[in-house]
């Protein structure tokens, strides 16, 4: 058994203080490791930086000595002790989905990022106890009795958020005789009987399409924040939600909250369960390198979105605005013809989540989601309707997942080829492993089900007539990227350059409203990190994008294809 007890003074100053105790075992030198990152964002994220203070006693509270093996791995001298206890502090100040948080109004801990194991002792219990405001309600995926969390080894213990608050709300629905909980820290109105009736749809009909649910119980723990905010982290009994402003999230971000939560509710299944064999177990300590992003992340954003509109969540519209999004993102990230989906997956441990050099990688997420767009599509034309995409990670469901082992790049590929055949393999090689041009095999795929990919003007009318895309960062507007060959880049404007002026005058009023207003020529004000120049740009028609649509007059056949791929 290891025991937590975990407190803090003042909030305001964001440190949570954290006492393990345990026996020694008779063990002469223990190690106490501390996670280099967590599961489900592939990055080194060194969360012992956060560690202010760090302390180890025995049963008769005297020092024991210790040093630091590596950055986050501790060595305590322990020949002498029964019993030992680890004291130490550690700054929780970040707020999203998958960090630790502490102020007045709540305690949110990630125990991955502040919670040690004792090395070759991973199986053990956990027990913690929150010492916390009386008025204080305690949520979590792990056992509760009280204020006594309880989670048996490391493994579930990491991905076992807690959320401590008087302000949590809390409802459930059933699915097959399981509970499903919903968990709103933050202000927000909540439209209860909406909630249920959504989750519950798209909760049956991923379950329905995999035969059964990994676990017992689900927990969805949402923070609401008061500013725009979007994110979501998974895990294998329970998903946290970041999701802002709080009195918009039932109207105008109502489809991005049932779009991440779709998302993170389906990697139960795909990551949690069906795991690269890479990460069969994970190795907390360092890079676990896998090439299968793709399929982590481009799997569960496609099927995300397509079990919503499966399950009638969204109508046609709001699934194929899901999409245009990931083809826009596509189609304004010249990193794909640099890196191939698949290599850029093993890079993310490389550069992170970060956009780093420009067009140097493509996106798991966007451009592996019309990747499995593909190849869903192309085993349904293949198998005239009798498989999909829902056949393959089924079958990886059931032929890896229920017997507990991981899978290899060629298990899933071979599984979609023998579904899908020779184009399937054309798809990998060219697209997955490769970096042509997606546009030729995606329009021929979305001609099996009688859609249309047509020319779309760039809304963003800096990527229109210019080429390059800016936002707003410290009250300054900053170019972040550039087309390839655009009239931006032929005038030697690149990322990370400054608009100061537009036509003479300082950028203080949206950039869109000032193009507006402007017909050939329009001169920009550059500020480089040793120069300042106004240079001036011709109107062209950069960053083209398209959209989807439905074909006109669509065949019978194309119509079947359509429906089963829609249900």
């Amino acid at each position: 058994m290891i025991d937590y007890t975990i407190s803090y003074t003042n909030p305001h100053r964001h440190f949570v203080d954290f006492q393990l105790s345990t026996t020694t075992n008779g063990a002469n030198k223990m190690q106490f490791q501390l996670a280099a990152w967590r599961p489900g964002r592939y990055e080194l994220a060194n969360f012992a930086q956060n560690i202010q203070k760090w302390g180890a006693f025995d049963e008769n509270n005297n020092p024991l000595s210790f040093k630091k093996i590596t950055k986050d791995l501790w060595e305590v001298e322990t020949e002498s002790a029964k019993e030992i206890t680890l004291v130490y502090n550690f700054y929780a100040n970040q707020l999203d989905a998958g960090s630790c948080y502490l102020d007045e109004h709540q305690l949110y801990l990630n125990p991955v990022h502040c919670m040690f194991y004792i090395v070759d002792r991973m199986e053990e219990e956990y027990q913690l106890n929150m010492q916390i405001p009386k008025n204080y309600e305690i949520t979590s995926s792990m056992k509760k009795n009280g204020n006594i969390l309880s989670v048996k080894g490391y493994d579930l213990l990491s991905e076992s958020p807690i959320i401590c608050s008087d302000t949590l709300q809390h409802g459930t629905y059933q699915v097959d005789g399981i509970t499903f909980h919903l968990w709103f820290q933050g202000q927000c109105k909540l439209d209860w009987k909406k909630l249920k009736k959504d989750f519950t749809a798209f909760t049956k009909s991923q379950i329905e399409h995999f035969g059964g649910f990994p676990v017992k119980e689900y927990h969805y723990f949402f923070q609401i924040t008061p500013y725009k905010s979007y994110h979501g982290v998974e895990h294998t009994k329970n998903t946290v939600l970041l999701l802002g402003p709080g009195d918009e999230i039932m109207d105008k971000r109502y489809e991005d909250l049932l779009g991440v939560c779709s998302h993170e509710f389906y990697h139960t299944w795909n990551i949690k369960a069906i795991r690269p064999e890479e990460m069969y177990p994970y190795n907390y300590t360092q890079e676990n390198y896998f090439r299968t992003g793709f399929v982590a992340e481009g799997v569960t954003t496609y099927m995300g979105d397509l079990m919503l509109y499966n399950s009638g969540v969204f109508n046609w519209e709001e699934f194929v605005k899901t999409q245009n999004q990931n083809l826009e993102r596509h189609l304004t990230n010249y990193g794909r013809y640099n890196l191939s989906v698949a290599d850029s997956g093993f890079d993310n441990w490389l550069d992170g989540y970060k956009l780093g050099s420009p067009n140097r990688k493509t996106s798991i997420y966007a451009d592996g989601a019309l990747c499995m767009l593909m190849l869903d599509l192309e085993i349904i034309k293949h198998t005239n309707g009798k498989n999909s995409l829902h056949s393959v990670m089924k079958e990886l469901y059931e032929d890896f997942a229920l017997k507990k082992k991981g899978y290899s790049e060629d298990d899933f590929r071979n599984i979609c080829e023998k579904f899908g055949g020779l184009k399937v393999a054309e798809i990998f090689e060219n697209h997955i492993y490769g970096t042509e041009d997606y546009i030729p095999t995606l329009k021929n795929a979305f001609e099996a089900v009688g859609i249309e990919l047509k020319q779309k003007k760039n809304p963003n009318l800096g990527a229109q007539y210019f080429g390059f895309i800016a936002v707003k960062e410290n009250e300054k507007l900053v170019i972040k990227k550039v087309a390839p060959n655009s009239i931006t880049d032929k005038n030697g404007i690149a990322p990370d350059d400054e608009i100061t002026e537009v036509n003479g005058k300082a950028v203080d009023e949206n950039l869109a409203d000032i193009l507006k207003e402007c017909k050939k020529k329009v001169a920009f004000t550059i500020k480089k990190k040793f120069s300042e120049k106004t240079i001036s740009l011709a109107i062209g028609n950069h960053y083209q994008l398209l959209e989807i649509v439905k074909t006109e007059n669509a065949s019978e056949k194309q119509l079947i294809l359509r429906k089963v791929w829609s249900n």
